[in-house]
């Protein structure tokens, strides 16, 4: 133990002295090293291009939304068709999923010691603050609702780990509330994706019509719900143990 700490300590103040020496000392002399021509062409266009504007301060942002905005609407029905996928092959019928709900009721709740629980429930807290405040300030800084849902995503799974799936269904984390809020993520998506389109007479995702920053917070806000509540759907189908599949199936075949 010891030992352990003492190793992490010598890396905690290695990484502090070479930042402190790359950002503050210039060691590497990045500071002084030129802009390319095409990292000018963003920094001067990125706000000034009339239709193309995404109303966001933050150069990254405006970036990622004025040339890559299709580009990220299309990751997220990529993301939409991997779920969709996941539940068709491991779709169940009514009666199916009566039995595994009938079966895993039945289950003891398996959770770790205290100490593990009562460590996972203060990380989780970080961790659900910090990927809010990615999510909701990816409008004005380097961030997003993809980004901050993946980091969501990140707890649900030491919630798995630390609860067990089980206990969490108990507490209402059930697949029908995961879907309706993923779905409801979805049609915020799609809602401001169209709303320049009927509302103004623009285009598809010409948020820039929009209020404000409105555009990009409703994109943020329906990325946010949507990853999260998306790899919580997959987490809770893959996280039916294969025994109880095969109880399932065994029944089945007797019948």
């Amino acid at each position: 133990m010891k030992r352990d700490a003492i190793v992490a300590i010598f890396f905690l103040l290695a990484f502090l002295f070479v930042s402190y020496a790359v950002t503050v000392k210039n060691v590497l002399g990045l500071g002084e090293a030129e802009l390319r021509p095409l990292g000018e062409f963003y920094l001067s266009h990125s706000f000034a291009h009339e239709g193309l504007t995404s109303h966001s301060p933050e150069v990254v942002t405006a970036i990622v939304w004025n040339y890559r905005g299709f580009d990220t609407l299309f990751e997220t029905f990529v993301f939409f068709l991997a779920i969709m996928g996941a539940l068709s092959v491991l779709r169940l019928t009514e009666e199916q999923a009566k039995i595994v709900r009938e079966i895993e009721g039945r289950e003891p709740h398996r959770r770790m010691d205290i100490i593990v629980r009562a460590t996972t429930k203060l990380v989780v807290i970080m961790i659900v603050s910090i990927s809010a405040s990615i999510a909701l300030h990816g409008h004005i800084t380097p961030g997003g609702g993809f980004q901050g849902g993946s980091a969501m995503a990140v707890a649900a799974l030491l919630l798995f780990a630390a609860f067990s799936k089980f206990t969490l269904e108990r507490k209402g984390l059930t697949l029908g509330h995961t879907m309706s809020a993923y779905a409801i993520g979805l049609a915020l998506i799609m809602v401001t994706v169209l709303a320049p389109l009927f509302l103004y007479g623009g285009k598809i995702l010409e948020i820039n019509l929009l209020p404000g920053e409105m555009g990009l917070f409703n994109l943020d806000v329906g990325e946010y719900t949507a990853v999260t509540f998306g790899f919580l759907t997959v987490f809770l189908i893959l996280g039916i143990p294969e025994w109880i599949f095969k109880n399932v199936l065994r029944r089945e075949m007797n019948d």
